[in-house]
């Protein structure tokens, strides 16, 4: 089938996040109904990129996957704040940014109410809120197509969506000297690998989890300033979630591993679990299964 192709692009300039809660008494081919106008809109307007995801039990036919969310390490902890409907859209203009996220309110409002939103992008040349440059490998269509995407069944081109919201204390890690801030990331500022950065700096640890180089996943997060905090909204594609099991046990130090030294830097506030279905789920007439509230 015919995957998003949101899914394809990066987050660009401007990026933003929105999750949503179904509202009670909502038939499931309501909900179908509302999604499938919003994102026929969404995806038909020039420059605008759209990933729309929902909670996998809303799915019928979708595999129940292990439970990822909450996940403990011995120093950090992962939460769930699992919702129904997460959009992501993203754009090179604010203007459209914004008019896409007043678009996800106005189709969902009947049907869906806003639990979190989320607008950040890219600073600068491409850095994080530490000052490190970020996104430094842009995944090519086929990488995407190869780690994002399920190959087969009846879920060919849909995707799981992996969402953390993460608080980073720039006083704390801004009180760290120069080096020592390197040796935490694994990187220079300028994204140049510390040859000798310890078994915990982050790039080690996001490599031990077989998740880098847009192998087993595909990172589509943004930093963002809201309210004072800024942070990172991190957003991940995959075609298999048991990869972030084993990616979020190898950031956390689950089973005697070296836990992320970037955690003690970075606090996971939000998280949870989606699956983008295939293009097609949106124009497909719905079941008798989605009928039923």
């Amino acid at each position: 089938m015919r995957p998003q192709e949101g899914l394809f692009h990066s987050p660009g300039a401007f990026s933003a996040v929105a999750v949503l809660r179904l509202s009670r008494n909502v038939a499931l081919s309501q909900l179908r109904d509302v999604l499938s106008t919003l994102y026929a809109e969404l995806s038909a307007t020039e420059g605008l990129h759209t990933v729309l995801g929902l909670q996998p039990t809303l799915l019928p036919g979708a595999p129940a996957p292990s439970a990822l969310l909450p996940r403990q390490g011995p120093t950090a902890r992962f939460p769930s704040t699992q919702s129904h409907v997460l959009v992501q859209v993203s754009a090179e203009g604010r203007e459209l940014l914004l008019w896409a996220l007043r678009r996800v309110l106005a189709h969902s409002k009947a049907v869906l109410s806003l639990e979190e939103e989320v607008l950040g992008g890219r600073i600068g040349e491409g850095r994080d809120a530490f000052g490190f440059r970020d996104g430094l490998l842009r995944p090519t269509r086929e990488q995407v197509r190869r780690a994002a995407l399920v190959p087969s069944g009846a879920l060919a081109g849909a995707s799981w969506l992996l969402y953390l919201r993460f608080q980073k204390d720039l006083e704390r890690f801004g009180r760290l000297k120069p080096q020592a801030q390197e040796r935490v990331v694994g990187r220079t500022r300028d994204g140049e690998l510390v040859t000798d950065a310890p078994a915990e700096a982050h790039i080690h640890r996001a490599r031990a989890s077989g998740a880098g180089e847009n192998q087993l996943l595909i990172r589509r997060g943004f930093p963002f300033r809201h309210g004072g905090e800024e942070g990172l909204a991190f957003v991940s594609a995959s075609a298999d979630p048991d990869y972030y099991q084993r990616s979020l046990d190898a950031l956390l130090g689950v089973g005697g591993q070296t836990p992320d030294a970037l955690l003690r830097y970075a606090l996971a506030v939000s998280g949870g679990l989606y699956l983008a279905p295939p293009h097609d789920w949106f124009h497909a007439p719905a079941s008798r299964q989605e009928a039923t509230p």
